[in-house]
């Protein structure tokens, strides 16, 4: 493709915008990538080409990016405990999958809003491969249980402490 637009007589630079455009519409990205290209008039040295980057529905899943306005802006990440509770909390509530048509997601139905925009991938993931999604959530969980292990531990240290301050005070007094 390039060396057809090349032969047209199209500059290198004008020649790689076609290219992109066009495989960007014969193979359309994952998100919604729109080609800006600018040039000045008078200097042809100060040529732009950059991608604008946006989240957008496919065909096979549906309202992931419409963010509801009450909802804050979200950070890019939060604990993957609270990420993937946040999913298991509200999948049943806002999505609805029906075979043989698209995925659609209702982030308004949510109980509060999503933690961090890995937890909206995280309820990608639960929609494309919810086997692989509850592979992670077991781990993320499994996990907690050892933070609950830790925090047992230290509780039971404090009682070993608090019996022995007991004993010097029944040994002094």
């Amino acid at each position: 493709m390039m060396k057809a637009a090349r032969k047209q007589g199209m500059s290198k630079t004008d020649a790689q915008a076609w290219v992109y455009s066009e495989l960007d519409r014969m193979y359309p990205p994952l998100q919604n990538r729109t080609l800006s290209y600018s040039e000045d008039a008078n200097d042809s040295a100060n040529r732009t080409l950059s991608w604008s980057h946006r989240p957008v529905d496919d065909g096979q899943i549906q309202g992931l990016s419409a963010i509801p306005d009450s909802w804050s802006e979200l950070p890019a990440n939060a604990s993957l405990s609270a990420e993937i509770g946040w999913v298991q909390a509200n999948r049943l509530r806002i999505v609805e999958e029906k075979p043989g048509r698209a995925t659609v997601v209702r982030l308004d139905l949510a109980l509060s809003p999503a933690p961090s925009w890995a937890a909206l991938g995280w309820l990608e993931t639960s929609i494309r491969s919810y086997a692989k999604f509850m592979d992670v959530a077991a781990k993320a969980t499994s996990s907690n249980d050892g933070e609950a292990d830790v925090m047992r531990r230290e509780r039971m240290a404090i009682d070993e402490v608090r019996a022995l301050l007991d004993e010097i005070r029944d040994d002094e007094g």
